[in-house]
């Protein structure tokens, strides 16, 4: 089986043996394989608002449905008015602050902290997915971590990585039944790439995952610069950890927030952590939520020896950058 798989997807990869040195080849490095996702990219879904209503209602409340039982949740949003009243425009030198994650790396979580965190700060609040921010957002999500930072610059900034085979393998979960227009956008066969999944045995269908994070991620962490003084690196593995309302405040304090809204930041992440906002316990698995379990080293009881190995073969390198 493994065989037929290198067969299709070998069909669709370019071979970079070297560089030409002095008109020699060094191949010191492995060959790379360019990979294609299975994902499609024909006619954009076309939805009523009041289809999006109703399919991404019921993932909302599972969301968020243990927020408005606690009074915690309504003395936040006392304490954010009052704040907003009392904050003052930031000078024109001051840097842009962002948090750079990945799709499955806590997404939801941190656009709402940073959305109610920018209306206490009064700053304005920019989330994008692969595009640049605006010229005026002070406060911005990346949702792919797919920054032009020296057009970005000055910055000060957030990078949360997780275990790439667990991001595989939650994406793999999620894309078998989310609502995102491009699982369902068809390919020239007319196809969707949740449909692919779903006719697919689990073993194929991770095969198919870990192609389509190979093609939109590897040359993005390739490129990240974990040295970078301005960009204090997370793992999400200590944000989930016992450690995580030390590491609320390291992550603020890098941002330059000190005092009242240092206390204020840090609170909202608390308030904002999975088992309080879906009334879960932490590591519950729940099947067509965004957030199905969220513990680390998921992958240990999904992947199997060949997914590892072709994992390690395309993306041991980016394992090994980031500590995995």
């Amino acid at each position: 089986m493994q065989d037929a798989w290198e067969e299709g997807y070998g069909r669709n990869a370019l071979f970079v043996d070297g560089v030409i040195v002095d008109g020699v080849i060094v191949t010191d490095t492995p060959p790379r394989r360019e990979i294609n996702t299975a994902a499609g990219f024909g006619p954009p879904v076309r939805r009523s608002r009041l289809m999006r209503l109703r399919q991404e209602l019921p993932s909302f409340v599972k969301k968020n449905r243990g927020l408005i039982a606690k009074p915690a949740f309504w003395g936040m949003m006392r304490r954010l008015s009052a704040a907003r009243t009392r904050a003052k425009a930031p000078a024109a030198d001051t840097p842009v602050l962002f948090f750079a994650t990945h799709h499955k790396v806590m997404t939801t979580y941190f656009n709402a902290v940073l959305r109610l965190l920018s209306f206490g700060l009064n700053r304005r609040f920019q989330r994008v997915h692969i595009e640049h921010p605006d010229p005026s957002a002070q406060i911005v999500l990346s949702m792919h971590g797919k920054l032009d930072l020296p057009r970005l610059a000055p910055y000060r900034g957030i990078h949360i990585m997780r275990d790439p085979r667990d991001m595989i393998v939650s994406g793999y979960h999620y894309h078998k039944w989310t609502h995102e227009d491009w699982v369902h956008r068809p390919d020239e066969g007319g196809v969707s790439y949740q449909q692919k999944l779903n006719r697919l045995p689990k073993r194929e269908g991770l095969f198919l995952e870990i192609n389509h994070f190979i093609f939109f991620y590897r040359t993005t962490l390739e490129a990240w610069d974990t040295a970078d003084p301005d960009i204090l690196e997370v793992p999400y593995e200590d944000l989930m950890g016992d450690r995580r309302a030390a590491l609320y405040r390291q992550i603020f304090s890098h941002l330059g927030l000190a005092r009242q809204e240092l206390d204020l930041a840090a609170d909202l992440m608390q308030l904002f952590e999975a088992s309080s906002r879906t009334g879960r316990q932490a590591g519950t698995v729940a099947r067509n939520a965004h957030v199905r379990s969220g513990q680390p080293d998921q992958w240990k009881g999904e992947l199997e020896p060949d997914h590892l190995a072709y994992i390690e073969r395309e993306l041991g390198h980016v394992l090994q950058k980031f500590n995995y």
